[in-house]
Formats: structure tokens, sequence, C-alpha cells
């Protein structure tokens, strides 16, 4: 009988090595497979949407969350340009810029928060020149509902007049700064940042990606946490492996 020159012998200290992170890096893999399935849910849905016809703001209380994720809106009426929202640290083509933000008075009576697309910052970090319209809009802006809450590393201070430069869009807090004015006390604020459409009258540089990143990407990093998952299980076979001894 021919005897392997190797033998099994386990140590512990691997395998409670391997034993505690294989869990984690399949548990990771798994995840960006689940993420794979939102994102593509999040494209179909999109598509579905930017087929569907625009919606009266009106309509829009009819409506779950979940449906008005990217809906289209036909909006009338006016912006408050004096009250603009510069959400910096935005980036296109490789330069840094802001958002801009600006309350919009829709003839219905609802008042919405307009984001008309990206402007440039300045090196010096100066405020840029805010383009102007001064006249009514008639224009079309998706429904933007957030997959999450912004993450703001320090504290995200508001300063004292207008413009605001913000780290985090919190449509509430932006109703409460309108409020402390006057002509605004019992304002009310559509609860979901609208995003001008692409040529529209008053829209900057946009572009709105439904998503961050692709499905294929998630996919590929899954493929990643599965292949460092075996990769982990041969490395603790190997190692528990030893020659037998010469005779």
């Amino acid at each position: 009988m021919i005897r392997s020159a190797y033998h099994f012998n386990a140590n512990w200290k691997v395998w409670l090595f391997v034993l505690l992170l294989l869990p984690l890096l399949l548990r990771l893999g798994f995840w960006q497979l689940q993420r794979a399935d939102e994102k593509r849910l999040l494209l179909a849905q999109y598509e579905q949407q930017g087929a569907a016809a625009a919606l009266a703001p009106a309509q829009l209380a009819e409506l779950t969350e979940q449906q008005l994720a990217f809906r289209r809106v036909r909006l009338s009426g006016l912006l408050l340009e004096e009250s603009s929202i510069l959400l910096d640290n935005q980036i296109r083509d490789g330069r840094v810029g802001y958002h801009l933000l600006q309350p919009f008075i829709d003839s219905s009576g609802i008042i919405f928060l307009l984001n008309r697309g990206w402007i440039a910052g300045a090196a010096d970090r100066s405020l840029p020149t805010i383009p102007r319209v001064e006249r009514e809009l008639d224009v079309v802006a998706s429904v933007h509902v957030p997959l999450g809450k912004a993450v703001v590393l320090g504290q995200d201070s508001w300063p004292a007049g207008w413009p605001l430069r913000v780290q985090a869009i919190d449509v509430e807090r932006v109703a409460a700064r309108l409020r402390a004015n006057t002509d605004f006390a019992s304002l009310k604020l559509y609860p979901y940042v609208l995003r001008i459409q692409q040529h529209e009258a008053a829209a900057l540089a946009v572009n709105w990606p439904p998503v961050n990143t692709r499905p294929e990407k998630h996919t590929g990093y899954a493929v990643q946490w599965f292949a460092m998952s075996l990769a982990l299980l041969v490395c603790g076979l190997f190692a528990s492996l030893s020659r037998r001894p010469e005779r």
C-alpha cells in the first residue's frame, strides 16, 4: 500500500482564524450579489418611469415612496432665487463644484426644492456667481428618493445668510430656514428634492445617473469575495499538511 508523503495535521490556531474569517468573506460576497439585484431593479424602474408621462404636482400625493423614485413631474411657477443652496463637493469631469438647489413655488401651491444641476467652484473657495432666471418657468423634473442618509464628516454648520453652502441636503432644515423669513412663516416643502431634466429652461450642467455603481461591478466584487473565501480554505488546508517523517 502506497502511503502519501504528507498527512493532515489540523492546526487549531489556523482553523480558528479560518472559521472566524470565512463567514465574513462569504457574507460580503452575498451582500454584493444583493446590491447587484437592487441596482438592476432601480435601473428597470428608471427606464419605466422615464417612459411614463410627466405627472401634475397634485398627483404625487397618491404615490408611495417606491413609486415616486425617478417619477417625472411637470412644474409651472417661480424660483426663489434669493434662497439658493449650494451642495458642496460635487465632482464633474474631474472638477470640483456644487449642485445648485432653489425653492420652486409651483402654481399648484406646492413648494419644491429644485436641483438645477452643477456649477463650477473656485479654487479659493469663494462662492460662485449664481445663474439667474427671473421669470416664470415651465419645466420637467424628476423625484429623487435617496437610497440612504448622506454621510457628513464633521459638523455641517450652515451660514446665517444666503446662499447656503452645505455638505448634505436636509429638506426639513431648509424649510425651517425659509420659515425663519416672515414671508414664509407657514411654508411647507415637498419632502423630496426634484432634479431638473436636461435641456429644460434653467437647467445647468445636468447628469443624473440612476445608480452610482453598475450591477456588473457589484457582481465582480462578489466574485472577488468568494475567491478570497476559496483561497482562505486552500491556505488552511495547506497549513495543515505536514510531511511524514522518513523511515
